[in-house]
């Protein structure tokens, strides 16, 4: 590493801090409408993210014609843009503000899994300002934890992280965190994990929005080692500026007899993870235009 590379992290990001720090103090209605105008020239002038995204389009939704990809191509990086806003400005908002400014939608059912003291997985995905879902979730008086991973810029990476844990929220990482994970739902609680893009770590490929990709099979895993209840969970901006917050029924996870053998766990860990994405895509494409389709997912 060149030993200026350390010194033009440091610099952008005090730069980029100080630049969304001064947008974060227009007026909200006003920062929506201009992040939503930045997100419609950033698809129009970024090539390479747009030409991805009518890919993905193609794949998922190979039915339309060009003109109507176009269009939701459109939504998608305008939408982006406006949820980044208030991703930017969540540090300003307060426990009560959050509330407000949000609608939650089948809260019943996370509930009633954190109610039996088992701890609930809660199965996310980058959809609408996700980072704003944990915090909504924390005021509904939920012990939050969420599974992330490092960010390349260690600067940005420790204050997100400064972030979370200054509104309540643990945050576990998904490399190293296994430990602290387990820990979060042995103590009943809520434990968030995006599995909506390919990583990395262990995984199997199962279909998702109708296409095989491949997901990690972390989640299932853990709710057949520990009894913590699956529940999807996501977000979107709704017409009316609030944050609508949707959970979904319980996902029925199999869990293997204690003398099973490697191999039928391995099957029902790739069922579940099946079960898993398909009751998460169901949930996204209620509305499949605040979905980040800016991501490689389907890429072998």
């Amino acid at each position: 590493m060149s030993r200026w590379k350390p010194l033009k992290r440091r610099l952008r990001f005090y730069l980029l801090r100080a630049v969304f720090g001064a947008l974060s103090l227009l007026p909200r209605p006003v920062g929506i409408r201009a992040f939503g105008l930045l997100g419609l020239w950033a698809g129009a002038l970024l090539r390479k993210p747009r030409e991805l995204v009518y890919a993905n389009l193609r794949l998922i939704f190979p039915e339309w014609d060009e003109h109507t990809r176009s269009r939701f191509a459109r939504r998608v990086f305008r939408n982006l843009g406006r949820n980044g806003f208030d991703f930017i400005r969540l540090h300003r908002y307060s426990e009560e503000q959050i509330r407000q400014m949000t609608v939650v939608e089948g809260f019943e059912h996370l509930e009633v899994c954190y109610a039996r003291g088992r701890g609930v997985i809660a199965l996310g995905a980058h959809m609408g300002c996700w980072e704003l879902l944990s915090h909504r979730v924390r005021a509904a008086g939920f012990e939050v934890a969420v599974v992330y991973r490092n960010l390349r810029d260690p600067h940005l990476d420790a204050y997100v992280a400064s972030r979370r844990r200054r509104a309540g929220i643990e945050t576990h990482d998904r490399d190293t965190g296994g430990r602290g994970i387990l820990r979060s739902l042995r103590n009943g609680g809520l434990v968030g994990i995006l599995t909506d893009q390919k990583t990395r770590v262990d995984s199997v490929r199962v279909p998702f929005l109708g296409q095989p990709a491949w997901t990690p099979l972390s989640p299932a895993r853990l709710a057949m080692r520990t009894g913590a209840a699956v529940v999807p969970l996501v977000a979107y901006l709704g017409p009316d500026g609030r944050h609508v917050h949707r959970a979904g029924a319980e996902i029925p996870i199999q869990r293997a007899a204690k003398d099973a053998s490697r191999e039928v766990i391995r099957q029902l860990e790739e069922e579940n993870t099946r079960l898993c994405n398909e009751r998460l895509g169901e949930l996204i494409l209620e509305q499949p235009d605040q979905w980040v389709w800016i991501h490689p997912r389907w890429d072998e």
